[in-house]
């Protein structure tokens, strides 16, 4: 059985193939022990009872062996099974088993009756039940007219004999086994088939995906195991679909956001190759617009670059001490022209008491660039952007004395918060947003650029042993917040 359907097959039939059977066996040796060889034993006795009082009225028989096997041919046929008149020394006159013969001397003359111990007093029944044989036998002294001991009659049958209906019954019960054995075999197929489709289907699915074929979702159905299996695949699937979609759309992205800046730098070198740089005010017109062309793409190729380093695992930091009371207020004021100039409303609320950090200030400063940018970007005019900057020694905490106090040392740590009006993002989208490339399908926010914004600030926050998070809603704007860990 090498293949997973066989192996099901295998268990689903085992046990009918060795329970039916057994329980089959069971029953026959049931039926046979407890209720057919218990009739035929007294059938047997009642049959020899009656021929001992036949034979008490014929003593005759006793001393004559022609008139003895005369009487056993007599009443043969009102009996079931064979007939033996033995003398009381055990010695056989007549019988109707032709391997019992007549005549004969006794084998242990003071011992037995056939398979039975004589007694001058009682009748006595014996039954066998072997693997071939399954018989019962009675034996009956029987008395003459002066009361005193002429013979024995015995009388032997088997369930065979006795009974031919119970041959019909070992015939139905095997043909019952063999029929549900059959029925087990097919059902067992089809349960093993219906189980190991979804198996099948999975690793089909597993198999076009490593080929880049597309594949439409698996159906859930089966087990709880069975639809954990699929339902993985369909999201493996899906997730390898959608980085597909975000690689076209990088490429797309990079064509557009170096192409149009290239193209105009080629323009700008044609025209100044074509005497345009005889003129020095066209000439320095046209070598700003290239050091401006030069430095929008800066931050692209800074993004890819960033993004490399963390695919190969080597981005460090030049870690330093840096008062973040003092760093902060200078770095935002560019972002705070910028979101002035296109009509937003700015507010700060920078702690003076934020502690001294060990950090990279040109990383963790592109990593919140990343964050303003963001939302500059896509809060509409007349919005609002808000920083704010504490740490948690500054925050309203339980009083450690207080009852409600757990008695845990808070760990102090360093908040920035930077918020916005914006559209918002969708719930189902909110754990998706940090993944590189990814942009929101409503296209109400991060419609255009790479999609690596977000994903290198949280990498760059998680280098410094902080982390990155968010909380918003759709209508309501954005809140990301970073918190760095403040070392003892």
């Amino acid at each position: 059985m090498k293949t997973l359907r066989g192996r099901f097959i295998l268990t689903h039939i085992l046990p009918t193939l060795l329970v039916v059977p057994l329980a089959s066996l069971i029953i026959l040796y049931l039926v046979e022990t407890q209720v057919l060889l218990t009739q035929l034993a007294a059938d047997v006795e009642s049959q020899a009872l009656l021929l001992a009082e036949l034979l008490e009225e014929d003593s005759a028989v006793w001393q004559d062996n022609e008139r003895a096997r005369f009487f056993v041919v007599r009443v043969r046929t009102a009996v079931t099974g064979d007939i033996t008149l033995q003398t009381p020394d055990g010695a056989i006159l007549a019988s109707t088993n032709p391997s019992a013969g007549s005549g004969q001397a006794p084998q242990s003359p003071q011992s037995q009756i056939g398979n039975l111990p004589i007694s001058q007093s009682q009748s006595d029944t014996r039954t066998t039940y072997t693997l071939f044989i399954q018989s019962a036998e009675a034996a009956v002294p029987v008395y003459d007219v002066q009361n005193q001991l002429a013979g024995y009659v015995r009388v032997t049958s088997t369930l065979d004999t006795a009974n031919q209906v119970f041959t019909e019954l070992r015939r139905l019960i095997i043909l019952v086994v063999v029929v549900e054995l059959i029925i087990g075999v097919v059902i067992g197929a089809y349960l093993a088939a219906r189980m190991a489709w979804p198996i099948t289907a999975a690793s089909t699915a597993v198999t076009d995906i490593a080929h880049h074929n597309r594949t439409e979702p698996i159906p859930e159905s089966g087990t709880v195991e069975l639809k954990a299996l699929t339902h993985a695949v369909n999201v493996l699937a899906t997730r390898l679909r959608e980085l597909e979609d975000n690689r076209r759309h990088l490429l797309a992205n990079l064509v557009h956001e170096l192409g149009r800046p290239l193209g105009a730098m080629l323009a700008a070198v044609s025209a100044l190759r074509s005497g345009a740089d005889e003129d020095p005010a066209l000439r320095a017109e046209l070598l700003k617009g290239v050091e401006e062309h030069i430095h929008v793409m800066r931050p692209l190729l800074d993004d890819l670059a960033q993004l490399g380093g963390q695919v190969l695992g080597t981005r460090e930091l030049n870690r330093q001490p840096v008062a973040l009371s003092d760093w902060l207020p200078p770095l935002l004021l560019p972002w705070r022209a910028a979101a002035q100039e296109k009509g937003l409303r700015w507010q700060t609320d920078i702690s003076p008491h934020l502690p001294t950090l060990e950090i990279d200030p040109d990383r963790l400063a592109q990593a919140i660039g990343n964050l303003l940018s963001n939302a500059i970007k896509y809060t509409p005019k007349e919005g609002q952007v808000m920083v704010t900057a504490a740490s948690t020694s500054d925050l309203e905490l339980p009083d450690s004395r207080s009852p409600l106090s757990t008695g845990v040392t808070q760990r102090q740590t360093v908040l920035i918060t930077i918020a916005d009006t914006g559209p918002g993002i969708p719930p189902d989208e909110q754990s998706r947003i940090f993944e590189p490339f990814y942009r929101s399908r409503a296209q109400t926010r991060f419609p255009q650029g790479m999609g690596l914004g977000l994903t290198i600030a949280r990498d760059l926050v998680e280098a410094h042993g902080g982390q990155l998070t968010l909380e918003s809603e759709v209508g309501q704007g954005s809140k990301f917040v970073i918190e760095l860990a403040v070392s003892n």
